[in-house]
């Protein structure tokens, strides 16, 4: 038992918790199972694309800075 939960509560805090909180998945009012994988893809996506470009930054500090520049963030994803 202790594996178990050892295995999924480091699941949710290295996936679940970072779409929450970086990106807001919990305040979703979507109750459609397609929409709602669809869209963690996409989160899990764009996490990995910008854990490679963090550096020295923290992950929230690093959103905040590209919320404000919307041309790089397109040009990361392009790159990709």
């Amino acid at each position: 038992m202790d594996l178990i939960r050892g295995h999924w509560g480091g699941a949710e805090i290295r996936n679940h918790w970072r779409r929450d909180v970086l990106m807001g998945e919990d305040r979703s009012r979507s109750r459609q199972p397609n929409l709602l994988a669809n869209l963690a893809l996409i989160r899990n996506a764009l996490l990995s694309l910008l854990s490679e470009r963090l550096g020295e930054q923290s992950l929230p500090q690093f959103r905040e800075r590209f919320c404000s520049t919307p041309k790089q963030c397109l040009a990361i994803l392009a790159a990709a």
